[in-house]
């Protein structure tokens, strides 16, 4: 994979219509392309640098991505199945239509960064960072959202009903929590957040 995208680069082509699998990757630079019609199959990219990239129609599958670099990036009809993002980086990052299924992108960044139908399953997000980001039509279904910075990221008409916000990071205002649907439970522990002790 690595000689093809150094070609790729050198001519400044989009990688299309591919199929990387049980790639193993560690420190590379694969930035500076694009990924159109690609599948990522079984692969290992560790602490590889996507700065800048857009992938579009994109699968990644039983692929581990952990600590890598995809800031400033966009994304669109992209699926992550089955995947690790633990401390991966997507600030500043446009995703559009993209869809998390039993991964763990724990630990990683999405400050700053625009997320518009995307879908989130059985997935742990635990201790990501969404602070300063904007969240439009986004469904979670069996979600860890632990200890999340939501930090002036407006939570306005997201149901989080079927997923874990406990100890979540919000301004000392808690206007992030105007509009956010809840249950009971986790009403009474976002009550704690303001002071308020539920008996």
């Amino acid at each position: 994979m690595l000689s093809q995208v150094i070609e790729l680069q050198e001519q400044e082509r989009a990688a299309q219509g591919l199929l990387f699998s049980s790639e193993y990757l560690t420190g590379e630079d694969l930035s500076g392309i694009d990924y159109d019609q690609v599948e990522f199959e079984q692969c290992r990219f560790l602490n590889c640098g996507f700065h800048k990239v857009g992938f579009t129609n994109v699968r990644f599958k039983n692929c581990d991505l952990s600590n890598c670099n995809f800031e400033n990036g966009y994304f669109s009809q992209v699926e992550f199945l089955s995947c690790k993002g633990v401390g991966s980086k997507f600030q500043n990052t446009t995703l559009k239509q993209v869809r998390f299924l039993d991964s763990n992108f724990s630990y990683s960044n999405f400050e700053h960064s625009k997320l518009q139908k995307v879908g989130i399953t059985s997935s742990d997000f635990g201790t990501a960072c969404l602070a300063e980001a904007v969240l439009k039509e986004i469904e979670l279904k069996d979600v860890s959202l632990t200890k999340v910075d939501f930090f002036k990221t407006p939570l306005k008409g997201i149901d989080f009903r079927e997923s874990r916000i406990e100890g979540i990071t919000i301004s000392d205002n808690y206007k992030e929590l105007t509009g956010m649907v809840v249950d009971t439970y986790q009403a009474a522990e976002l009550a704690r957040l303001l002071g308020v002790e539920v008996k």
